[in-house]
């Protein structure tokens, strides 16, 4: 089995270098010269032919992260999303490269098969490496706990832009604090150069180059929703030639990407995380030639009116799409908790979602976690063995188990350090800049808790409340397809039935948590997502 480096840096053979001339051009660099600068946008693959390449972290003074040698290649991600590239690459005396144009990428991965394996295998390593460096990329100033600079983390995290972040506290976020001119305001994030003082989603997604260029434009099918189903169904539409683009609000993941691991699904015997699966999953649909958009939201959807077949979409940003199908795979959003203060402490405390972005905020500190589903039991194994010695105590309304897998639950009950309080629920929150304690009610007994942070996983609605009203929905607001689409009355159509998965609007589908009678499970949403694939196959055979 190859090592983490050897996975990170794999070196391409002589007839594998061979196999890249038709797509690349030679050239030759003398000592010092740059290769790759920082920033740049849309950047080549640099595959060493002969002599040594230093790639080095200009957020790090220069620091060198690695030196590629012969059959070594350059990049990550970025090269799929086509974003500014976070390192530099220095020529270390005379150089010979292989340039592969960033357009013929794609080809590359779909017609050498045994190179794209390590490209693709290489992008995700790396990645997941620059994660674990502290002065890589963006940098970022402001309170931990400070709603404004955890939703600017975790959009960056969510979006697998590298980024230091600094708490102002300390003696290095200081530092940098002064080296940013000491705004007034907190946070300050450093893009490229550009200085953001408390920047909304918009302006920051433009400034870390998330967002790019939009224009009008007409496509296969549109999918609204970047997680798990409609993931997958971006993988298999483009797999299978439908050109396709993906939307989404926030950025890739959906609600699978606050959780800090899932075990139960197929394939990752030791479990992966919700932002492990999004970075593969997007890593596979850019590979097959999915394009994806964050964050952007829907101010419109003209149904066809078979005029031309192709429904409309206008987005915020001022762009039409045109799409001859349209995949709805918004998800689920987790219900917020109804305890005195709540709100006044989201993202400063309360939080509904358990990563390493919101768990280091509380190290070596007492947390509290509320529900009794997966994903609760999920947070609250992860944070006791991210921080060993701390109390996790976890509040279930009813009783533990019903609707948590078993396995989970065995786990937590020989979790000494998880105490399990069932029939309770968090009525307040007290704290003056912080949480400081919380009170619980208990079968009607009132007591307190010294905890500084509570996650939170209860319950959830459906991510449908911006759909018009002639696309059904069951009592709980989840969208009807298939046959129940055709017993609400609204299916307009005469001629044919709906599809299994799609709506009472012909042409619109309905994949994933938001889908009624779905099973609320990864797993399912992947399965979901490719059978919705089927089904829009089905309509274009029919339309064509």
């Amino acid at each position: 089995m190859l090592t983490l480096m050897e996975s990170a840096f794999p070196k391409l053979t002589d007839e594998e270098l061979d196999l890249l001339s038709p797509l690349s051009t030679c050239e030759e660099y003398t000592d010092g010269q740059y290769v790759l600068t920082a920033g740049e946008e849309g950047c080549d693959m640099i595959v060493v032919k002969s002599g040594l390449l230093d790639i080095v972290n200009p957020s790090d003074n220069n620091k060198l992260v690695v030196t590629h040698k012969p059959g070594h290649f350059s990049g990550d991600i970025d090269l799929l999303t086509r974003r500014p590239i976070i390192i530099s690459g220095i020529a270390r005396g005379k150089l010979e490269v292989l340039r592969v144009p960033s357009e013929k990428l794609s080809e590359l991965l779909i017609k050498i098969p045994r190179i794209s394996e390590k490209l693709i295998v290489a992008f995700q390593t790396r990645r997941e490496l620059f994660a674990q460096v502290h002065k890589l990329g963006l940098r970022v100033v402001g309170p931990g706990r400070c709603k404004i600079t955890t939703l600017v983390r975790e959009f960056l995290h969510r979006n697998f832009v590298p980024f230091s972040w600094y708490d102002p506290e300390t003696k290095e976020g200081k530092e940098v604090y002064l080296s940013l001119g000491s705004p007034k305001k907190l946070p300050v994030v450093d893009c490229h150069g550009e200085i953001l003082v408390q920047p909304g989603l918009t302006d920051l997604a433009h400034a870390a180059r998330i967002w790019q260029c939009f224009y009008d434009t007409t496509v296969d099918i549109v999918i609204i929703g970047a997680g798990p189903a409609g993931m997958t169904a971006a993988v298999y539409s483009a797999s299978e030639g439908l050109s396709t683009l993906v939307l989404d609000w926030i950025g890739p993941g959906g609600q699978a990407s606050g959780s800090s691991k899932i075990e139960n699904f197929i394939g990752f015997p030791s479990g992966l995380s919700g932002q492990e699966l999004a970075l593969r999953s997007v890593i596979q649909m850019l590979k097959f030639g999915a394009r994806l958009y964050a964050p952007v939201e829907i101010k419109n959807i003209t149904p066809s009116d078979t005029t031309d077949g192709y429904h409309r979409l206008v987005l915020d940003c001022g762009a039409t799409i045109k799409a001859k199908a349209v995949l709805i795979a918004t998800g689920m959003n987790w219900r917020k908790l109804e305890a005195e203060n709540a709100e006044r402490f989201e993202r400063a405390g309360i939080y509904y979602a358990c990563t390493s972005i919101e768990a280091i905020l509380h190290d070596h500190t007492d947390v509290g976690v509320v529900g009794a589903g997966n994903s609760a039991g999920q947070a609250a194994v992860y944070l006791t063995e991210c921080c060993p010695g701390r109390k996790v105590h976890l509040f279930a309304r009813g009783k533990l188990g019903p609707n948590m897998s078993h396995y989970l639950v065995e786990r937590i009950y020989a979790q000494p350090d998880i105490i399990v309080h069932e029939n309770t629920i968090v009525t307040s929150v007290f704290g003056e800049n912080a949480i400081e304690q919380i009170e619980i009610n208990t079968n009607g007994k009132r007591s307190k808790l010294p905890l500084t942070a509570v996650f939170v996983f209860i319950g959830a609605d459906p991510g449908a409340n911006w759909l018009p009203d002639s696309i059904a929905r069951d009592e709980k607001g989840f969208v009807l397809t298939g046959a129940e689409a055709l017993q609400s009355g609204k299916w307009p159509l005469k001629d044919r039935l709906p599809s299994r998965s799609e709506t009472t609007i012909p042409g619109v589908f309905a994949a994933g948590d938001v889908r009624s009678g779905s099973t609320k499970r990864v797993g399912f949403a992947v399965g979901d997502g490719s059978q919705c694939v089927a089904c829009v196959h089905e309509l274009l055979a029919l339309i064509s």
